[in-house]
């Protein structure tokens, strides 16, 4: 009985996620080593969930273009983009529903462009992407005149920066954002037809998937995540500039990494990601606090990014 006991409890270790020992094992390290009163405090903590709900949202496009085989490189201009529409229009004095409409839908527009692209002329999405971030940067610059655009109004620090009750509304919204799309992968066709493609593409056209139908709704969900975390960045820091999203097109491909998406296409979930996007910024947090400098955390990221790809091609490899 002790023994069926304990079989029991090891096939429920083994079903547990890999990356939930990966949080908790950082977790635990940081905490050890961090000054006492610094990492594990309330305050923290709360910093730490509002910071990921935006590396979360992202994470999601980058997830479904890495599931499709693909890759999604404009994601931080998009940010960056849509940010400063959203702050350009609020300290305009137009009203937030307008300024939150208007900056997702330039972010989507730009995800919909990657998408007619990449679906119409096959051409590799690491090309066509990083073509786009660089568009979506220069007319972040253009639309900001090369300045930070700073807003007056309280009303726009709303989703980035208020709370109900204990939680953050970005970490609400956040939250229904990935109810949203969980139900998009796992209880739709298009779901079904996104994992196919990322399996096989070819395999996937001859049952009638139409491929590039999937890859353009692939890369235009990608373009509105990345300009809704834009718009909620934006608001967080009451002000918008041309750099605001540099660097998030890696954390978020780190994440779905992290989190078990095979960059062979094919495998990963919406669930699964999210806690990537919390191991990764636990990362990025308890390295701040440690007082490394940004340079090397970039190094220690791209260390844990280099270890997860080499485990998942050792593993395909003995399959």
């Amino acid at each position: 009985m002790h023994n069926l006991t304990e079989n029991k409890a090891v096939q429920m270790l083994k079903k547990v996620p890999g990356n939930i020992y990966t949080l908790i094992a950082i977790t635990l390290v940081f905490w050890i080593c961090c000054k006492p009163g610094t990492f594990m405090t309330g305050s923290n903590l709360i910093n730490i969930v509002r910071q990921c709900s935006f590396l979360a949202i992202v994470s999601i496009g980058s997830l479904l273009a890495i599931i499709t085989g693909g890759i999604d490189l404009s994601v931080g201009g998009t940010m960056c983009f849509s940010g400063v529409v959203a702050a350009v229009l609020a300290s305009k004095g137009q009203p937030m529903v307008v300024v939150v409409l208007a900056a997702v839908l330039a972010g989507t527009l730009i995800g919909a462009l990657n998408g007619i692209i990449i679906a119409r002329n096959n051409v590799a999405p690491f090309i066509i992407t990083l073509a786009t971030w660089n568009v979506a940067d220069s007319l972040a610059l253009v639309t900001a005149g090369g300045a930070t655009v700073t807003v007056e109004d309280p009303n726009f620090r709303f989703l980035g920066g208020s709370d109900i009750g204990f939680l953050p509304v970005c970490v609400i919204v956040a939250l229904m954002i990935y109810v949203l799309f969980y139900i998009i992968t796992q209880r739709t066709k298009t779901g079904t037809y996104i994992y196919a493609i990322g399996g096989n593409e070819n395999a996937a056209h001859l049952t009638g998937i139409n491929v590039a139908k999937i890859k353009f709704l692939v890369y235009t969900f990608s373009g509105f995540t990345a300009a809704l975390a834009g718009v909620m960045l934006a608001s967080r820091l009451g002000s918008a500039n041309p750099g605001q999203g540099d660097g998030y097109e890696f954390y978020g491909i780190a994440s779905a990494v992290v989190a078990g998406a095979s960059m062979a296409g094919g495998n990963g979930t919406v669930w699964h990601t999210l806690i990537g996007a919390l191991v990764i910024t636990i990362l990025r947090s308890g390295l701040n606090i440690a007082g490394i400098p940004n340079s090397w955390q970039m190094v220690v990221l791209g260390v844990v990014i280099v270890g997860v790809v080499f485990i998942d091609v050792m593993s395909r490899r003995k399959k």
